[in-house]
């Protein structure tokens, strides 16, 4: 099996989930070529049996070279087996999933792909409030660091809500699809 991993990020959450999920690939002994979408404009999926599509989410938004690889290659995905996954901050709280998953990953499944993809994966985010950030952030940061006081956690500590095991799991389950 040969599969491509394709994700983009913004602060590098995504980037650590994708390496992840090749590695974890490569231990399967699958064939895997790794590539950031804002640095791979053309890219042809041609010769892949799986694509792995991920992204961060910012501002309830993929990554614009994400969502123009989606797009670009919607016909040439409906041939393959496509898995999608996002990290993001509807992932560190159950109350928040549902809606997460939804927004996510099974509308931008619905809009941008041919076939259901064989799976799709909400892992956690990571909070740093010293990773520099714009204005809306700045704006967001004020909240979110209330929750993190009301869950009892120090808001000027970083925290990595992904959840290795899960990722892990979710990557061996796309072999055997």
């Amino acid at each position: 099996m040969k599969a491509l991993i394709i994700y983009g990020t913004r602060y590098g959450t995504a980037t650590g989930i994708a390496e992840e999920i090749s590695k974890v690939l490569k231990e399967e002994n699958v064939d895997v070529d790794l590539e950031n979408a804002r640095e791979k404009k053309e890219l042809d999926v041609t010769s892949y049996d799986l694509v792995v599509v991920g992204s961060g989410i910012k501002m309830g938004k993929w990554t614009k070279a994400t969502m123009n690889f989606l797009k670009k290659n919607k016909d040439a995905l409906s041939k393959r087996k496509v898995a999608l996954f996002v990290t993001c901050g509807a992932a560190n709280e159950e109350k928040t999933i549902a809606e997460g998953q939804e927004k996510y990953l099974d509308n931008i499944a619905k809009e941008n792909l041919i076939n259901e993809p064989i799976a799709t994966g909400l892992f956690g985010s990571v909070y740093d409030p010293n990773a520099k950030q714009g204005l809306i952030f700045k704006l967001v940061n004020r909240s979110i660091k209330k929750e993190l006081e009301k869950q009892g956690k120090d808001p000027n500590k970083k925290h990595d809500y992904r959840n290795w095991d899960e990722i892990r799991a979710w990557t061996r389950n796309l072999t055997t699809k």
